[in-house]
């Protein structure tokens, strides 16, 4: 069985303490994505900013898992609704839309450096 453990971070607004309390997870990420590292899935790699595919983010935002947050973060890249987010992971909407909120935001800025 695999221990699940607690993280606790305190900030203003939500996404800000959601963005504090995923650095503080000691995964080695520094929030919810847009840090430039890998992502590994089974065999294959992936890019910080690629787009990964839809079958795969489907897979892993049906069946609750430790990843599913970043997955979430993936999907929206990739173009999926928060409706069809929801429908995956029946996660509160308003949650779905505040990480939507911090994804544009790391899009705004990933365009401004060009």
């Amino acid at each position: 069985m695999k221990s699940v453990g607690e993280a606790m971070s305190i900030g203003r607004t939500f996404k800000e303490s959601l963005q504090k309390c995923l650095r503080s997870l000691e995964i080695g990420r520094s929030g919810l994505g847009g840090d430039g590292k890998p992502w590994r899935i089974g065999t294959e790699v992936y890019g910080d900013r690629a787009i990964l595919p839809r079958g795969v983010i489907a897979r892993k935002l049906t069946v609750p898992n430790a990843e599913r947050i970043f997955f979430i973060r993936h999907a929206l890249r990739t173009g999926f609704t928060v409706e069809e987010i929801f429908n995956l992971t029946k996660n509160s909407r308003w949650f779905l839309v505040q990480i939507k909120e911090i994804v544009d935001f790391e899009e705004e800025l990933a365009g401004a450096k060009k």
